[in-house]
């Protein structure tokens, strides 16, 4: 193989290596854009699971008081109804 081959084959795997490390920038930048979308999502559950958790939590709250008044009132009409 002459120099002017080596050269050539030399060049052509440059202009490939060249190609594959622009094809992989473009991958990092869609994974990077991929992975700040997740983050989000994930953000967004967590900030959807601690909102339903309070949500949850107040109702459980809302249940007790209504229990608690329900007895109230069942005591009062027993009572009313006792001679």
């Amino acid at each position: 193989m002459s120099d002017k081959d080596l050269l050539v084959v030399i060049s052509e795997m440059l202009r490939k290596q060249d190609q594959h490390s622009e094809i992989l920038s473009n991958q990092t930048k869609i994974l990077n854009h991929h992975s700040e979308i997740l983050n989000m999502h994930t953000k967004n559950f967590e900030e959807m699971g601690s909102t339903l958790k309070s949500l949850l939590d107040i109702s459980i709250t809302q249940f007790e008081k209504q229990q608690i008044f329900n007895e109230q009132m069942l005591d009062k009409l027993d009572n009313l109804g006792k001679p």
